[in-house]
């Protein structure tokens, strides 16, 4: 009997011929990132009676710090956090520490880090993220990342495998943010929990790496531990640009799932009846169709973050909003994942055309998504292409925060309520 994804990924990690759901397993680790949660890491080693904090870091080619959430620093309180970690860069004789240049984690960690194949640990719930180039990322608490640290090693249960067969061709309008909320309404939060979700199908295939970015991010919104995608040209593409990624290459193992793995459930989805989904406040599982929230002012309008912070993002948005103009109510701010995708838009344009029609550019990070900038009001109403839609995410608890493809929303940030993009984008 075959194996799955991860279950490959598992066996290797372990040393196993094979490995099932269910079983415990004591895993090596490819690779670990952390940001501004190294700091709690290394506090909870002193705090347990650990003198000088973590004995010695497993391998520092293989451990990367990024400061990246509060970059630059919104108050004193973070850029004492933010002095605390140069001074931990130091103390640990950190090799891959980003300071001043960073943006989101998990786009970092694309652009740079992780490979085909491995097995890797993030101090962020998104960190499944990765999954997009065929790597087994998932997110850690502090002290299994602590652990992990000094020994290279962590201990997992193999999870189940969810297999999601994307078929058909989907509307110009429809991302993979649709397809990852249509899944949210349809199976909850509680969908993949603690399992593993392989995307895969001809729609799976026709997907770009930052669709598949989008949709690998969301496995944590589904309640899944990993969320993957197979390796194919596509993928090869995107880490051949890589420059800091093309000496390990020929070390990369993409895996794919056997013929005859097993899954514990199969669910298919026809993109081509697919319609642009939206999550109302305050879950991700709140989901109905757009055509059931048409109309509903939005006083601010988002496209950004981990999930949808990239130049195919962005370059969404210009091709809407060229030649117009954001409702005049309605605030439109985009915030790119990192510095490269910033230069990239900046170099093809996309700015011009943003600036011209009243949108607000950010500079790369997490800051609106975890509503550190573009706080949101009583009583406001926010849609935005972000990851997440709970009570005060953004802002004030008495805002609403409706989660949606960029596509919605931007097409809804210039009508000034939210709009079925199907009517504009061809």
């Amino acid at each position: 009997m075959g194996m799955t994804v991860i279950e490959k990924i598992m066996a290797r990690a372990s040393g196993q011929p094979r490995v099932t759901p269910g079983q415990f397993i004591d895993a090596r680790l490819d690779r670990i990132i952390a940001h501004e949660e190294f700091y709690r890491i290394h506090t909870a080693a002193v705090n347990n009676g650990i003198e000088g904090g973590l004995p010695r870091i497993f391998d520092r080619d293989r451990f990367h710090v990024v400061l990246e959430h509060f970059q630059p620093a919104i108050d004193e309180v973070q850029a004492l956090r933010a002095v605390k970690m140069r001074e931990l860069a130091d103390r640990y004789q950190l090799r891959h520490f980003r300071d001043t240049l960073p943006g989101v984690l998990h786009r970092i960690v694309m652009e740079d880090y992780v490979l085909p194949g491995e097995l890797a640990l993030g101090s962020d719930s998104h960190s499944c993220a990765w999954g997009a180039l065929n790597c087994a990322g998932t997110g850690m608490g502090e002290h299994e990342l602590a652990f992990a640290l000094v020994f290279g090693t962590l201990w997992f249960k193999v999870p189940e495998t969810i297999k999601v067969v994307l078929d058909g061709q989907a509307n110009p309008a429809i991302g993979s943010k649709d397809v990852a909320l249509w899944l949210g309404g349809r199976y909850g939060t509680a969908f993949a929990l603690y399992k593993s979700i392989e995307f895969t199908g001809a729609g799976a295939a026709a997907m770009s790496i930052e669709q598949r970015f989008a949709l690998s991010a969301h496995a944590v919104e589904l309640g899944g531990k990993f969320g993957l995608f197979d390796y194919d040209d596509k993928a090869a593409a995107f880490l051949d640009k890589r420059k800091a990624l093309r000496d390990q290459l020929d070390g990369a193992v993409a895996v794919a799932a056997d013929s005859d793995a097993t899954y514990c459930q199969e669910v298919r989805i026809d993109l081509s009846t697919l319609e642009p989904q939206v999550a109302k406040p305050h879950t991700f599982e709140n989901v109905v169709p757009v055509s059931s929230v048409v109309g509903t002012r939005i006083d601010q309008a988002v496209v950004g973050s981990c999930a949808n912070g990239h130049v195919e993002d962005i370059e969404t948005v210009a091709r809407v909003v060229r030649g117009r103009k954001v409702h005049p109510r309605t605030r439109f701010l985009v915030q790119p994942a990192s510095w490269a995708i910033w230069r990239e838009c900046a170099s093809r344009g996309l700015f011009d055309v943003l600036l011209d029609a009243g949108v607000q550019v950010l500079s790369p990070g997490c800051h609106v998504c975890l509503g550190m900038q573009g706080r949101l009001a009583d009583g406001e109403v926010c849609l935005t292409s972000t990851t997440r839609n709970h009570r005060g995410r953004m802002g004030s608890s008495e805002a609403q925060v409706y989660l949606a493809s960029p596509t919605t929303v931007a097409v809804s940030a210039l009508a000034g309520v939210i709009e079925d993009p199907r009517g504009v984008v061809q």
